[in-house]
């Protein structure tokens, strides 16, 4: 004797559905080959290849930073980004590396032709100096982690760069 399906008296499990039909919708983005560059610059993006000089600023409140900027593709119009400069031969950040940046587009990232960059020049606080002379003329490796917000994706670039004081 067969039984009805809404009889209760049977022990197999009810059928699986199909994923393929019944799967909702996946609407995030998909980081494929995620690329990002690193810069510096005040008022504009102005490259910054390995090995090159980036300039110690002397901050109003008495600090010092450098000035960084990003262009990424891939990760989209919503990221976190973080920064770390360490001594070239090793040793602590100088910054705190846990300082996390948040860009959206409209409010500190730009769409251009290259994908999205920093709208204007982002502050690496560097609050383990208190002179030049503890960095000017020395080798440091600057580097930057964008993440998209929510996500546990991430990009890193890295640069090795020469702190000078022109100023």
């Amino acid at each position: 004797m067969l039984l009805g399906a809404g009889s209760g008296c049977s022990d197999a499990p009810p059928p699986s559905p199909d994923a393929a039909v019944d799967a909702p919708r996946f609407d995030g983005a998909i980081i494929v080959d995620p690329t990002l560059d690193l810069a510096t610059g005040q008022s504009s993006w102005e490259a910054l290849a390995d090995g090159a000089p980036i300039e110690l600023i002397h901050g109003p409140q008495g600090g010092y930073h450098l000035f960084a900027r990003i262009r990424e593709q891939g990760l989209g119009a919503d990221v976190q980004v973080t920064f770390r400069v360490t001594p070239a031969d090793g040793g602590a950040p100088l910054n705190d590396p846990t300082d996390r940046i948040r860009l959206l587009e409209g409010r500190g990232l730009l769409r251009t032709s290259q994908g999205w960059e920093s709208s204007s020049a982002l502050l690496v606080i560097l609050v383990a100096i208190r002179a030049p002379a503890e960095v000017v003329g020395r080798r440091f490796v600057l580097e930057a982690v964008v993440s998209p917000t929510g996500s546990g994706s991430s990009a890193t670039v890295r640069r090795t760069i020469m702190i000078v004081d022109e100023t």
